[in-house]
């Protein structure tokens, strides 16, 4: 597997589409204060603060990026986020910490940061400069399939992997014609049911709320736009849908959304992983990178035996005021074992 890599690479969950989408969907919800940090209308610059209770006790205001949820709302979750964008329209890091330093938050939350990036540079400054705590909340790993050849993938993975993810595509074809079809943005909402459909089966709760599912629409729409799209494919056996696929393919990156597919459907088959192996074979062959993101699987940790690159994610929390002082009293009692 390959090592970490130092990427500042363009995050489609830092896109235009997304944040704009995003507050399209969410943008008026009374928990949150929508604040645009240029007075632009730019999404990349749209920030938010919400009210939340540490320990369900301490009152605390949070600031967080337009895009990525938190406190009291559910959205999806994204993923390799950065503050990239807010510094270059702000013109440097101090002229960003000047536009948000006036505004009424004790804590800026910055989930999912690429660790080793340039991102944490900037993040560290901030928090240099500015006197602010910086602290790690979480670290977690997220993995890829980033390799030039699908012969060399095949070679890499262990020899049940890859019959599972691939040799029993055979298998599959004894039971009738094996066939894939993508829904277009007018029948998302046909294969959101199916992907709910499928993950009730699994997880016993849909995939996808009903808000979810409009942002996710708005997203797709506005996504084409910026020359990027969304995948929903379907994997059917003589017309019966038993797997739907939910990729989005962003400059040179596929990334794996969602799946879900009919458990238990034919003996010693894992559809769901027949399914993500064609979408892994079309993104090498055609010199994509395949993201599976952070996450593990229901069982096992899968992403781990058919990823060929893995990356460490930080979230972080930049902290001022009575909440700065408090970390420093529970870093003090635990140093005294109190």
């Amino acid at each position: 597997m390959q090592p970490s890599q130092s990427s500042d690479s363009p995050s489609v969950f830092r896109s235009a589409a997304w944040v704009q989408a995003w507050i399209d969907t969410w943008g008026n919800h009374p928990a949150i204060q929508l604040i645009d940090l240029g007075g632009r209308s730019n999404p990349l610059e749209t920030v938010y603060i919400t009210r939340q209770r540490l320990k369900k006790i301490i009152p605390v205001n949070t600031l967080s990026l337009a895009g990525v949820g938190c406190g009291p709302i559910s959205t999806p979750r994204a993923e390799y986020n950065n503050i990239n964008d807010l510094v270059r329209l702000a013109g440097s890091v101090e002229a960003l910490f000047l536009s948000i330093k006036s505004l009424a938050w004790q804590q800026f939350v910055l989930p999912d940061i690429l660790q080793g990036s340039y991102i944490e540079q900037q993040i560290e400054r901030l928090s240099q400069q500015s006197h602010l705590t910086l602290q790690v909340e979480k670290k977690e790993p997220a993995y890829a399939v980033q390799i030039e050849s699908f012969d060399d993938y095949l070679q890499h993975l262990g020899p049940n992997t890859r019959l599972t993810y691939f040799n029993r595509r055979k298998n599959l074809g004894n039971y009738g014609a094996i066939e894939f079809f993508d829904y277009d943005y007018p029948n998302m909402e046909k294969a959101f049911t199916l992907l709910n459909n499928f993950h009730m089966q699994r997880w016993g709760s849909p995939c996808y709320s009903v808000e979810s599912q409009k942002f996710m629409k708005n997203f797709a729409e506005r996504l084409s736009a910026q020359e990027g799209r969304c995948i929903l494919q379907a994997m059917a056996i003589d017309g019966e849908v038993i797997s739907i696929l939910f990729d989005v393919q962003w400059k040179n990156t596929r990334y794996n959304f969602q799946s879900g597919y009919a458990e238990n459907k034919y003996p010693k088959i894992a559809l769901g992983a027949i399914h993500m192996g064609y979408g892994i074979q079309q993104a090498i062959e055609n010199n994509q990178v395949y993201d599976f993101m952070a996450g593990t699987g229901k069982h096992t940790n899968y992403k781990e035996r058919i990823a060929t690159r893995i990356q460490t994610l930080s979230s972080y929390s930049l902290e001022r005021s009575y909440i700065k002082s408090l970390r420093r009293l529970q870093h003090l009692f635990t140093k005294k074992g109190v």
